[in-house]
């Protein structure tokens, strides 16, 4: 870490502070959790000199109301900076929540991102890490006077309680410490007797967490494991990246295909760290993935804490006090664990690297992937990106320098042949549409026969994603967003009760952007007439696949389904067991699965996000194909996929059948540097909603006029906007965009924080400014 950065972080309290009754001397910069975008200066009061810590939270009085506010302590100093300050009220938490290093990268994400770093810190932390959840606590002494001080202490003191209290605490190890309770019992006195002491100045006390040992929950832990036999093209990945572990920091592209290992390079690689005394922090891009990859962790390492939002406040506390303390070896968890408070960061692992999940879609909006490359690189560690599908910005990156390639399976187990089923030969010759082809509803048929398994990927939930009149040619909009309604059957929630009785449909609309839920009317509100349900959902090939093939045993998989992480790990436990025949779902079930009997993937439609306005469609779409296509062959038996789509001749999907990432990569990569895309591009996307038209279109132009300036400052920096935006409308506000990019981060980081400085970036609601956006839409 730079001291010369941060020199605040090496204060030491001032030795000449004054006396009490003095005017304080002593201030400490303040970051607001309300969003405020700057450091406020409070006076220390002299009763605090002794406990008032960089990274602690406190409460201040703000505003001429002075109301209570919390906030984190960022810097101390000596020096008055404004003509006004005002006390800190209390310190809500003696231990410091930020560390040196945390600290420092909050500073950066809020450079970086546009955020206050008060709303920075404020996010990294647990909400139960704040509230003190699920933790007990004990009191610790420690002597704050020499030995010979306390001995003379002892020589002149009558008071026999007190005496006992002092031989008993000079019989405590030199440095050590004492369980407050503990002291007092051994010493026959009560508590109080030892807190005076305190007051004295001749003991410090502090609180520290009641830990105990620390586990993962049962169901999640693994079965000891030996370490495997590396494939060739393992072991060279692993002779590579060895040296890189011990020589400070670097970036690591691991692009290895689906079933090549990369999970066993993972394990070997911070096994080495863990042997050298540090830790690693391993991201996988879902919640729902924790149990799974912590079952692989916990059978190689003794020493694994998780770190997600699904957990218990209480469990989430006690891993987060358990890490802090030294005692996890392996930090697994979601894209928050990378503000895992770990001691000894060795190296990092980014699995998935490429998922958009990564991406936080409120201030502060970063990105984890590239928060966890700033963090090793200030931990001066490696950091491994890992992805069968890397996104094309590490692809970039990494083939100038530090790529690592798996491009077999291991045990020369063959890729899954592919075949493509033209929708368009088949509605010829069925002369309707359906979601299960003949040729895709025989390969289920002959999967099931054969004693194997199957997945069937729809990355789009409900039921029918487009209703409207025949007769008025009106879709039904949702009343609050410029979007359809999404017709959901069988919900169980909300207005209405979802069935399908005797061809009538009687569920529920739904709004997948504002989550408005509304009765299917019983006919066209303007002409009365019936309405009809288009467009495709897994409700819908759940229906087909019950009326065409009810002897096989599915669930379907989706956030309609899977209301908690405890109910997708039971599916999955009946999977694992052989009692379903297939999975059915969105792209939950597209990644991260390794079950050895699964030989089919079906693909119900492999088209359905090329045709959204985002630069990136054809890249997720590339991604998503290939990897639910990866489920298929990982153990003994063959794979196949079968992939159902009315763009047989698209080139993303040629070359998601081919399997040739590079071939795509090259091809895309041509066409973003032509268009100025990223990565050939640095782009900040700020969206400015209101819910009065006329006051959007007011306040976007005046922007664009504030930030006039700035962006001229920068002849490489390029404005465009405003516009609407994809999705003009949603929860009842307009929306418009503006977007800057510029060749690199370095000009448009400048345009940004000058704007910032201006004022032109209001810390609210209205306006929201996403650095390095992963979606236009």
């Amino acid at each position: 870490m730079s001291r010369a950065l941060f020199p605040e972080l090496d204060l030491e309290l001032p030795d000449d502070r004054p006396k009490p009754g003095k005017r304080p001397s002593y201030f400490a910069a303040v970051a607001l959790e309300q969003s405020i975008d700057k450091e406020l200066d409070y006076e220390v009061p002299a009763a605090m000199w002794d406990e008032v810590k960089i990274g602690q939270r406190v409460r201040v009085p703000l505003g001429r109301g002075n109301k209570l506010a919390h906030g984190y302590i960022v810097g101390l100093h000596r020096e008055q900076r404004y003509p006004k300050t005002k006390p800190i009220r209390t310190i809500t938490d003696p231990r410091p929540l930020v560390d040196g290093q945390l600290l420092e990268l909050a500073r950066w994400i809020g450079r970086y991102y546009v955020c206050p770093i008060g709303t920075v810190i404020d996010s990294i932390l647990p909400s139960a890490v704040k509230k003190r959840v699920g933790i007990g606590y004990v009191t610790m002494c420690r002597l704050a006077m020499t030995r010979d001080a306390v001995q003379d202490l002892l020589e002149n003191t009558k008071a026999p309680k007190r005496r006992a209290l002092l031989g008993r605490l000079l019989q405590v190890e030199e440095g050590g410490e004492i369980e407050l309770a503990k002291l007092a019992g051994e010493a026959g006195v009560k508590p109080p007797t030892v807190r005076r002491l305190s007051k004295l100045g001749v003991i410090t006390l502090r609180n520290v967490a009641d830990l105990p040992a620390l586990s993962v929950p049962k169901n999640w832990s693994g079965p000891r494991q030996q370490p495997l036999t590396l494939s060739d093209e393992q072991r060279v990945v692993m002779d590579n990246l060895t040296p890189r572990l011990v020589d400070g920091f670097s970036v690591n592209l691991l692009h290895g295909v689906t079933g090549s290992g990369k999970t066993e390079v993972y394990l070997q690689a911070i096994a080495k760290v863990v042997e050298a005394g540090k830790q690693a922090i391993v991201l996988v891009p879902e919640i729902a993935l924790t149990p799974q990859t912590v079952r692989r962790f916990t059978g190689r390492f003794e020493k694994v804490a998780v770190l997600h939002s699904g957990l218990t406040a209480g469990a989430r506390h006690r891993f987060w006090q358990q890490i802090a303390a030294g005692q996890a070896d392996v930090v697994v968890g979601a894209r928050s664990a990378i503000f895992a408070p770990v001691p000894k960061l060795g190296i990092v692992v980014v699995d998935e690297e490429h998922e958009n999940s990564y991406k936080q879609d409120q201030a502060p909006r970063y990105h984890a992937r590239d928060v966890a490359i700033k963090r090793a690189q200030m931990a001066e560690c490696a950091v491994v990106l890992g992805s069968a599908t890397p996104s094309l910005e590490s692809w970039e990156r990494a083939k100038s320098g530090h790529l690592l390639s798996l491009p077999s399976r291991v045990a020369d187990r063959p890729m899954p042949a592919i075949e493509i089923i033209d929708l368009r030969n088949v509605q010829r010759q069925t002369r309707r549409i359906e979601l299960l082809s003949p040729r895709l509803e025989h390969l289920l048929r002959v999967t099931k026969e054969a004693g194997e398994q199957g997945i069937l990927l729809l990355n789009r939930r409900g039921y029918a994603n487009f209703v409207f009149c025949p007769s008025c040619l009106e879709p039904v909009n949702c009343r609050f967003c410029d979007a359809t309604m999404t017709y959901h059957r069988n919900v169980g929630e909300g207005p209405g009760s979802g069935s399908f009785e005797a061809g009538k449909h009687t569920g529920q609309l739904h709004c997948h952007y504002c989550l408005a839920v509304n009765p299917l009317p019983p006919s066209c509100e303007a002409c009365g007439h019936k309405l009809s349900l288009f467009g495709l959902g897994t409700q819908r090939v759940e229906e087909e696949i019950r009326r065409k093939l009810p002897d096989l045993r599915f669930e379907r998989v989706d956030s309609d389904t899977m209301r908690g992480g405890s109910q997708y790990e039971q599916v999955l436990d009946r999977f694992s067991r052989g009692e379903l025949d297939v999975l059915l779902g969105t792209q939950m079930i597209a990644k991260g699965l390794d079950y050895p009997n699964v030989t089919f993937v079906g693909i119900v439609s492999g088209d359905t996000a090329l045709s959204l306005p985002d630069f990136r469609a054809s890249e997720r779409t590339f991604q998503l194909i290939t990897q639910v296509a990866g489920r298929a062959g990982r153990g003994e038996k063959p794979g196949r996929v079968a992939l159902q789509t009315f763009m047989p001749d698209d080139p993303t999907i040629r070359s998601a059948l081919a399997g040739d990432y590079e071939r795509f990569a090259d091809r895309e990569l041509e066409l973003r540097r032509q268009t100025g895309q990223p990565p050939f591009a640095r782009m900040a996307r700020i969206v400015v909603r209101d819910q009065d038209e006329k006051k959007l279109a007011s306040r976007c132009q005046q922007l664009v006029v504030d930030l006039g300036p700035a962006v001229a400052s920068e002849n490489s920096v390029t404005l465009r906007g405003p516009h609407p935006c994809a999705i003009s409308r949603i929860s009842g506000y307009w929306r418009q965009q503006v977007l800057l990019s510029a060749p690199s981060a370095l000009p448009l980081q400048r345009v940004l924080s000058r704007a910032r400085s201006a004022g032109n970036f209001a810390t609210n609601d209205r306006l929201a400014v996403d650095v390095d956006p992963v979606s236009l839409l």
